[in-house]
C-alpha cells in the first residue's frame, strides 16, 4: 500500500515538475533531497525503536532480578518465564508473562 501511494505522489511530483519544467538536473536534486529526508525518518524511527526494545529489556530484566531476589527470600528456587513458557517469542510477551508473576509476589 505504501510503495502505491509513494508511487502515486511520485508520478504527481513529476507531472507537476513537467508543468514547471523542471530540468533533468533539478528533479535529481530534489529526488536525492527526498531520499535523505526519507532515510533521516527511517533513522528515526529505527532509533525509537531500538530505545523502546532496550527500555523492556531493562524492564524485563529487572524484573526477573527481584522476582529471582523475591524467590531466594521465601526459599524458592526461581524460574525463568522462557522455561515456564517455551511459546514465549516476543520481549512484550515475556513482559507480558513476567509482571503477573512478579505482582503476586509483591502482594
Amino acid at each position: 500500500m505504501e510503495t502505491t501511494a509513494c508511487g502515486a505522489l511520485l508520478s504527481e511530483l513529476q507531472t507537476i515538475w513537467d508543468e514547471i519544467g523542471e530540468t533533468g538536473a533539478e528533479r535529481e536534486e530534489m529526488l536525492l533531497e527526498l531520499e535523505q529526508e526519507c532515510l533521516q525518518v527511517y533513522r528515526r524511527k529505527v532509533d525509537n525503536a531500538s530505545q523502546s526494545r532496550a527500555r523492556l529489556r531493562r524492564a524485563i530484566a529487572d524484573a526477573e532480578a527481584e522476582l529471582a531476589a523475591i524467590c531466594s527470600a521465601l526459599g524458592e528456587r526461581p524460574v525463568s518465564i522462557k522455561q515456564l513458557d517455551p511459546n514465549v517469542h516476543s520481549l512484550k510477551e515475556e513482559y507480558d508473562k513476567i509482571l503477573p508473576r512478579w505482582r503476586s509476589y509483591g502482594e
